[in-house]
């Protein structure tokens, strides 16, 4: 091969190799979610999940809601649930209607794929109901309500 070919393929392998960089590093930052907005409550609420931290979860969640679980049981069971692990998680379709809002989570899990582009991912929407405490929107129906659910004894 001539300089030129080689120069070439060497230049087209490191801007592959920086984009699948960047994509990594991108992937890696969580935005803040604005918590003044149905959709921001319910990102956060996910996100607070993703990362394994029940407690901000459970703060998310309405007193209607926490009323239906345990608290301990809900630290407990939320704290191991990964269901959003390598989820890339948005929202769509919020809709406000006085003190009552409802929210589309959209999980989409990358597919096995190889290092051709194979592999197509799943998306799963559900939707998420919130009600306004105060000046503050918490979660009444959450994407996973059955970790709410108290044991029967």
């Amino acid at each position: 091969m001539d300089r030129f070919t080689v120069a070439l393929v060497g230049g087209v392998l490191l801007l592959v190799v920086a984009g699948i960089a960047a994509a990594a590093v991108m992937r890696g930052r969580d935005q803040t979610p604005d918590l003044t907005t149905p959709s921001g409550v319910v990102l956060a609420y996910t996100l607070a999940e993703q990362h394994g931290d029940a407690q901000t979860a459970w703060d998310l969640l309405a007193t209607s809601a926490q009323a239906r679980g345990d608290h301990e049981r809900f630290l407990a069971r939320a704290g191991g649930y990964d269901p959003y692990r390598n989820a890339y998680l948005s929202t769509e379709d919020e809709k406000i209607d006085g003190d009552g809002a409802s929210v589309v989570l959209v999980q989409t899990y990358p597919g096995s794929g190889n290092l051709l582009g194979g592999g197509s991912s799943t998306t799963n929407r559900t939707t998420v109901r919130l009600v306004r405490e105060g000046q503050a929107w918490r979660i009444s129906v959450p994407p996973d309500d059955y970790i709410l659910f108290k044991a029967k004894p």
